[in-house]
């Protein structure tokens, strides 16, 4: 019974790490899209590729939840380390995510064509979506760092709400 809070403070932090690291994936996949597509002398927002761009916005959260879940330990320590930690933990996470997330982007492509060297490559970019995002948009920055310690701050919450460690 002595571990019981310490196990359930982990999971529920877990769970806020998931959802947050969900939303902050395909939120910038969304902002680094957009600053690709948002010329409109270049693009019409009716001519751009809708169910793609929705596949791979999906596919960025499910990989930004995937990593959060993975490496949610990183978020909610108590101090000055604690934020470190986090701060390195949600640049390790959104790599993690654009790694996953682009996998998961490809696979019905290849299930349908098989893999190919150059998927690989593709699946290696996703790993710069946060920086390329961030390139150029201080605004970007500021919401990625608001992100971070909003949950940061809520994994601690669930971690002090679940008690002392025993043991």
């Amino acid at each position: 019974m002595g571990s019981e809070p310490t196990g359930k403070g982990g999971r529920t932090a877990r769970r806020v790490v998931t959802v947050m690291m969900a939303i902050t994936g395909a939120a910038f996949f969304f902002v680094f899209l957009l600053a690709d597509v948002a010329d409109p002398a270049r693009n019409a927002w009716s001519d751009l590729p809708w169910g793609l761009i929705l596949r791979y916005i999906l596919a960025m959260g499910i990989g930004g939840g995937l990593a959060g879940a993975l490496l949610s330990g990183l978020f909610g320590r108590s101090g000055i380390g604690g934020w470190l930690l986090a701060a390195i933990g949600g640049c390790v996470v959104m790599a993690v995510a654009g790694l996953l997330g682009s996998a998961v982007g490809l696979l019905p492509d290849l299930l349908a064509d098989g893999w190919a060297m150059n998927d690989l490559i593709k699946i290696g970019f996703g790993a710069l979506v946060l920086p390329l995002s961030l390139v150029g948009n201080p605004i970007a920055l500021l919401a990625w760092l608001i992100l971070l310690a909003v949950t940061h701050i809520w994994a601690a919450r669930r971690r002090r709400a679940a008690g002392p460690r025993d043991g």
